[in-house]
């Protein structure tokens, strides 16, 4: 009689397989850490280079509010200097009001070149999370989204006073051709009157006026930006 043996496999014990998913699960949970780590390695590369265009950006702002506060400033002389022609008791001539009006119109530019470009890209796509530093991220925003909004608005304000106010006065009472270097012997200013004369300084004062606001909005957002230029360096190294 023929007997037939089977084959007797060992059944495993539980720490097998215990130790089994543990090593599978370390495995995992390792590849996570690394995946982790290079997403996190991938975004602090991305937030310094945010970082560098923003100061680059903001470097630019600073050269740009040192020309247009001395632009502010020289407005301002040039308005007192033309007010004292126009209120001479002994009366203006009208070479003397043209000569006074020009010196004012070279120091009109209000163009508005703040470089805002990078923060207006990380803001419309959700970059802004890259930067870790909240108080970075607040100042930045205070800047950008309310500082520079207020004064872009008031210098918008200021060219369209230009145009309606003081482009139609011209139209009116000058002639071009006085506002050409010449020996201002012949300039003449057309149908000019005492209300003429005073609508003249009234439009200027206004103009004046918002030279002076200008100047409060600039000031602040000036400051607000060398602040951040500081923070930006601080916070990544930067030179």
């Amino acid at each position: 009689m023929e007997v037939h043996h089977h084959a007797h496999t060992e059944r495993k014990k539980w720490t097998h397989y215990f130790w089994e998913f543990l090593m599978l699960f370390l495995a995992v949970f390792a590849g996570f850490l690394a995946e982790n780590q290079r997403e996190h390695i991938v975004e602090h590369q991305r937030e310094k280079k945010f970082a560098s265009r923003l100061l680059s950006d903001l470097r630019e702002d600073s050269l740009f509010f040192e020309t247009r506060i001395q632009l502010l400033e020289k407005r301002q002389q040039a308005h007192e200097q033309f007010l004292k022609i126009m209120t001479d008791p002994a009366g203006a001539t009208d070479s003397a009001v043209n000569r006074g009006f020009v010196r004012i119109l070279l120091l009109t530019k209000t163009n508005n070149d703040f470089t805002t470009a990078t923060y207006d890209q990380m803001k419309t796509s959700g970059s802004l999370r890259y930067i870790r530093n909240d108080d970075l991220t607040t100042s930045l925003q205070k800047y950008y989204d309310v500082l520079l909004a207020k004064t872009s608005r008031d210098s918008e304000g200021a060219d369209r006073f230009f145009t309606d106010y003081i482009i139609s006065f011209m139209t009116k009472h000058f002639r071009f051709q006085d506002f050409k270097p010449g020996d201002g012997l012949h300039t003449k200013l057309l149908n000019r009157s005492a209300e003429s004369d005073q609508e003249l300084i009234n439009i200027m004062g206004v103009w004046a006026s918002n030279c002076d606001t200008q100047l409060e909005l600039q000031r602040p957002a000036q400051k607000q930006m060398l602040e951040l230029i500081k923070l930006i360096k601080k916070e990544y190294h930067l030179k």
